[in-house]
């Protein structure tokens, strides 16, 4: 049941969730910058501009009348690392629709959209519908392969995209473009092979109570499919990852125009939950608002639980808080009487206090 930010789960789950090129909801979340950007040295004026630089990679990986093609896509990506599995599977259509799926060691989620309306399911089945930023990062993960081919959908989720300089990436020599997630106040800096375009990979720095920790994802094994080119291999490299620091997420299915429009049709409960999306909310608050819940009042099984979620999302900052705290509220109406309510209710009580 419990929400937690996704970089509070461990590092290994972070480093399987910023494959999200579109939006790198996961590491940018809590990070600061990079503050050792580079700007453009003696020999570096001529610098593309993003345009320039965008439509080099369109025609490196099939050009944009093959792109265009591409109605629907789905990927399925494995990574395992110290004897732990993650599995993420994403359907994008370029009508809007939006399926994500991780299966985590820490747990599983599911996000979609029918293009409309975007939601989450909870642990304890019942759903949350996403706005803002949270939907944001649901398209940022499903749209991760499209993001890196087409630059139409990856400025979908960006503030700002920017040539800064030359530096080389995995032994050749790289465009290096600074930019700025919508979804986020973090950036970092993708690479851009210099010759072709071609994308190369990224680099992300985030602040940890260690110190500033770097992420590095190398893109690899391009194949073609419907004419147009797609990595099927990703290089994650990070510190206080096991298995030596580093390991290869694997894409085992790759399919182009296979997918029903149905795939990303709404669930029965989200329907419901959108057609009626009036006063529901405030019915929640109020529920929430009266005396205080002590942690004694909640099952005696889930009171540590509940503690360490609480603290989990309290690390994460204000935003961490506020987009609990709005996933909650709106849970809350659906949730029947009795401990699961009792226990979001004071969650909520508890986040609150906390603001």
């Amino acid at each position: 049941m419990p929400y937690t930010t996704t970089s509070t789960k461990s590092k290994l789950l972070a480093a399987g969730l910023v494959l999200a090129l579109a939006g790198i909801p996961a590491i940018a979340q809590n990070s600061g910058g990079n503050s050792q950007e580079t700007k453009p040295a003696a020999g570096q004026a001529d610098l593309p501009s993003i345009e320039r630089l965008t439509e080099m990679t369109v025609e490196a990986v099939g050009g944009r009348e093959n792109i265009e093609k591409i109605k629907t896509l789905h990927t399925v990506m494995t990574m395992s690392v110290g004897g732990m599995n993650i599995t993420m599977d994403n359907k994008w259509s370029r009508s809007g629709g939006r399926m994500a799926k991780s299966e985590t060691p820490f747990g599983n989620s599911e996000m979609g959209s029918d293009g409309t309306t975007a939601w989450t399911k909870l642990p304890d089945g019942s759903y949350v519908i996403l706005e803002g930023d949270q939907a944001s990062q649901l398209d940022s993960q499903a749209s991760m392969h499209m993001g890196m081919i087409d630059p139409k959908e990856l400025k979908k989720n960006m503030e700002t995209m920017e040539v800064t300089g030359r530096e080389e990436f995995d032994g050749r020599m790289a465009y290096k473009v600074k930019f700025q997630p919508k979804a986020s106040q973090g950036s970092g800096f993708m690479y851009f092979d210099v010759n072709n375009g071609m994308p190369l990979g990224m680099k992300q720095t985030e602040s940890t109570p260690m110190g500033e920790q770097t992420t590095t994802m190398t893109l690899a094994d391009w194949k073609t499919v419907e004419g147009v080119k797609f990595f099927h291999t990703m290089k994650v490299t990070a510190p206080g990852m096991p298995g030596g620091g580093s390991a290869d997420m694997k894409v085992t299915t790759l399919e182009v125009n296979k997918l029903d429009e149905s795939a990303f049709a709404l669930p029965a409960q989200v329907k419901e939950m959108a057609a009626g999306s009036g006063g529901s909310e405030d019915q929640g608050t109020e529920e929430a608002a009266g005396d205080d819940i002590k942690l004694e009042d909640l099952p005696e099984a889930s009171r540590d639980q509940i503690k360490q979620t609480i603290a989990s999302i309290k690390q994460g900052g204000a935003q961490a808080i506020e987009a609990a705290l709005q996933q909650y509220e709106r849970a809350l109406p659906q949730i029947p009487e009795g401990d699961m309510k009792l226990q979001l209710q004071y969650m909520i009580q508890e986040l609150k206090k906390a603001k």
